[in-house]
């Protein structure tokens, strides 16, 4: 019988471990590989600015997909360290959740085997996610339209590129040759309102040595119909993507989620907050909310990241 039970045992490790190894996992700025190692553990492999990545999963007895996170033979970064790991599959979301002590949702790996693209791609495009919608600004722009590859200033079309290092959007975004108000380089913070574009001076090739110039835009979403942070019910976030936001305006943006899903505030700001979005449509009962796999885990996920203190040395909203 105890033989029986530890070839089933054996055999679910197995099972699980093929679920993971053998692919690639992208965390919002590196991708890991996968491989299996004996008794069911799984080694996640990355290169991350020529310093290597690595840490082992060893399966928890008695949890299906839970593992405990180790570190690997070698002296290498492992930004996972003490954390539980948990493979969810749910609704064609394939994703590695990272919880800490406090069994908060702290990071997050997907799958890469459905990217179309190079994974430094997809980063961009989520990053693009967050800008997309209608603005106005008191700054000069009467009208003003983001989409995926362009912006519309008062009626002309322009195109961006966003900047990029070793696969990190960095938020900076380059305008060339439009003949508008914005030609040149500009650094993108999102706000809780919109956004707003700072100039940029390219005085070197490195990041570190471009520096804001006294020119700023300040962007106001005015699309009534469309709330401010929609994105974030599609979209997979990671920590990452949240280093320029204020915790304030991710309070608000997790709740957004919630909002979008007809939730029900007690906290009076919230209700005075969403109580002016015209899409906003209160239900009368929590109980029967249900918010989606993806809408789950980025709750969890932004709540985690409320937790810690603002780091001014990234969030540069006005």
């Amino acid at each position: 019988m105890k033989k029986i039970l530890f070839l089933l045992t054996t055999l679910c490790a197995t099972t699980m471990q093929a679920q993971i190894a053998g692919n690639d996992w992208y965390n919002g700025y590196i991708q890991y590989s996968a491989e299996s190692l004996s008794g069911g553990k799984i080694l996640m492999n990355a290169m991350d600015e020529g310093e290597e990545h690595e840490c082992v999963l060893v399966p928890v007895a008695g949890k299906a997909e839970t593992y405990y996170v180790a570190d690997g033979e070698n002296d290498y970064v492992n930004e996972y360290r003490g954390m539980t790991a948990k493979h969810m599959k749910k609704e064609g979301w394939d994703v590695i959740g990272f919880y800490n002590g406090k069994n908060q949702l702290v990071a997050l790996m997907e799958n890469t085997a459905k990217f179309t693209n190079h994974y430094e791609q997809v980063t961009v495009e989520k990053w693009k996610q967050q800008l997309k919608g209608e603005y106005s600004s008191p700054d000069g722009i009467s009208s003003l339209e983001w989409d995926n590859n362009t912006i519309t200033i008062d009626g002309v079309i322009v195109h961006y590129d966003v900047v990029t290092f070793n696969g990190r959007v960095t938020n900076y975004i380059d305008i060339d040759d439009s003949g508008t108000i914005l030609d040149g380089c500009w650094e993108v913070i999102p706000t809780l309102e919109g956004i707003t574009l700072y100039e940029i001076n390219q005085k070197g090739d490195y990041l570190y040595e471009w520096e804001r110039t006294p020119v700023k835009y300040t962007l106001k979403e005015n699309n009534p119909n469309v709330g401010r942070f929609d994105y974030a019910t599609n979209t997979l976030l990671t920590t990452k993507f949240f280093s320029h936001y204020k915790k304030s305006t991710l309070r608000i943006m997790r709740n957004a989620i919630m909002a979008r899903n007809g939730y029900k505030f007690s906290s009076k700001d919230l209700q005075d907050y969403f109580g002016k979005e015209p899409w906003y449509k209160p239900a009368a009962s929590n109980d029967n909310i249900r918010l989606s796999f993806i809408e789950q885990l980025n709750v969890e996920l932004i709540k985690a990241e409320e937790e810690n203190p603002d780091h001014e040395a990234y969030v540069k909203e006005p």
